[in-house]
């Protein structure tokens, strides 16, 4: 019976091991909105946390709108 009930809460507290919430999901302000103001270099330096910045400035590096090539006729 001792080993039934040990067995139980060993797997009860492997499940709950990764349920806690983490600081930084909980106080994540949202990235601003993406365009010319913005993504000027002084204005993405104001970007808090580093790891926000590098997906700021990332999006504002890929904002451009995408022009098909034209039909190469060989």
């Amino acid at each position: 019976m001792k080993k039934a009930v040990t067995i139980a809460i060993v797997l009860l507290l492997t499940s709950l091991a990764g349920c806690e919430a983490k600081e930084s999901e909980t106080s994540e302000k949202p990235l601003p909105e993406v365009n010319d103001e913005n993504c000027l270099p002084e204005n993405v330096a104001k970007v808090a946390p580093d790891d926000a910045r590098e997906q700021f400035s990332s999006l504002c590096l890929r904002r451009s709108n995408f022009k098909p090539s034209e039909k190469k006729e060989w």
